[in-house]
């Protein structure tokens, strides 16, 4: 399940990317561009609650945040149910 939600986070992405470079046109452009943004900003908004949690990822703190910017709670929600320690 988690997979497939990843899977789908990463082909809005690249259908906002295609919108934003004009390989796509018409209404499919103006709803992928939508919808990237509003997943971008949700992400954003997820980030400044999860900040405390990526430091738990085992890679880098950038990449952490990255992922949590594409990804939002798919990346971070195992973080937090890890133990503190």
């Amino acid at each position: 399940m988690s997979l497939a939600m990843k899977i789908a986070c990463l082909v809005a992405y690249a259908l906002g990317l295609a919108a934003l470079v004009g390989l796509i046109h018409g209404p499919l452009a103006s709803i992928a561009a939508i919808v990237t943004i509003a997943l971008l900003g949700v992400h954003a908004l997820e980030l400044l609650y999860a900040f405390r949690f990526l430091h738990r990822y085992r890679g880098s703190m950038g990449m952490s945040v990255l992922l949590a910017m594409l990804f939002g709670v798919l990346h971070w929600a195992p973080l937090a149910r890890q133990s503190k320690t």
